[in-house]
């Protein structure tokens, strides 16, 4: 019995160790031979198809007493009712690789995009001109025709993520790239994003549920002293990716329902067919700890803009 005892625990052992060098050869090809850059300067992590459960694992309610303390006026039963849609918790398969950028889209690589083609966007054209910005007189945020991407009111470097660019920008800097580099460059889908998000975690955040962790890995209310800050600078989830976890949200391809998850497609799912809003994921600088997990969802118009509110990029293999 004691030989088969020693047996038992050296096969568990070897099998721990080899899953754990596994581990680390697939973080050393994140940032090794699987990353690649791209004419602008971006870098690209190869994602390698797999499957995950998509959504919440936890009840609304459950999620609502985790997080009551944000919204102190609201009953837990009401708070229910706001993560509702990230739910039923749900199987996807991502049925091939591809590459998602390992930083959001900066400033500068945005700039570049302006200047080739002279591009205007939608916060500078239009009736509705304008976004949201910092008003340094008042010392508030708001919407004011003065302010776009070149300027949201806050100190901006070309490393910074861009923000203020609606989905339309977004997708137009991608059908450029992609027209620049005969590649295919989209928008990653809601899927593709939460599944490179949680990098094989199941939990709220990707490093685990301990939200007194998030600020190793994302600028959120508690730290980011309101304003966006220099990509890169927290700490990558194990693919490899940066900034999942706040700084700004990021623009998704899909279009958002709150049912979706009801009946969505188990394989490569693209959202709705049709919607009035788009989806973005992530959280940003301006959020508290709530909006930063990985199965959390929000959705703007796509011709809306905010300071909070950039995208970073997916590389789609070809005959995708």
């Amino acid at each position: 019995m004691l030989r088969q005892a020693l047996t038992v625990s050296f096969i568990a052992l070897t099998e721990l160790a080899s899953l754990n060098c596994a581990a680390v050869r697939e973080s050393k090809e994140a940032g090794g031979k699987n990353q690649i850059t791209n004419s602008v300067g971006m870098k690209l992590v190869l994602i390698p198809a797999g499957e995950f459960m998509m959504g919440s694992r936890e009840s609304s309610a459950e999620l609502a007493k985790m997080f009551v303390h944000f919204e102190p006026k609201f009953e837990v039963e009401q708070l229910a009712e706001w993560f509702e849609h990230e739910r039923p918790q749900h199987r996807v398969r991502i049925t091939r690789p591809f590459h998602l950028g390992a930083h959001l889209a900066t400033v500068g690589q945005f700039r570049k995009f302006v200047a080739d083609g002279g591009y205007v966007t939608d916060g500078e054209k239009g009736e509705k001109k304008g976004a949201r910005g910092f008003n340094t007189t008042t010392g508030k945020f708001a919407f004011n025709s003065g302010y776009s991407w070149r300027k949201v009111g806050f100190k901006q470097t070309h490393e910074y993520p861009v923000v203020n660019v609606s989905w339309n920008d977004a997708t137009e800097f991608c059908t450029w790239l992609s027209r620049k580099e005969g590649k295919d460059y989209r928008l990653p889908t809601e899927a593709q994003w939460e599944y490179a998000c949680r990098a094989g975690s199941a939990t709220r955040y990707c490093f685990g549920d301990d939200e007194r962790r998030l600020g190793e890995y994302a600028w959120f209310d508690v730290n980011s002293r309101g304003t966006t800050h220099t990509v890169g600078q927290k700490k990558p989830n194990a693919r490899g990716l940066y900034d999942m976890h706040g700084n700004v949200w990021e623009w998704c391809g899909d279009w958002f329902a709150d049912d979706y998850y009801q009946n969505s497609s188990p394989s490569d799912p693209t959202g709705p067919a049709t919607g009035s809003h788009r989806v973005d994921r992530g959280g940003g600088w301006s959020g508290d700890a709530r909006y930063c997990r990985s199965a959390d969802r929000d959705w703007h118009l796509p011709g809306e803009r905010g300071y909070d509110l950039g995208f970073r990029v997916s590389l789609v293999p070809a005959g995708k």
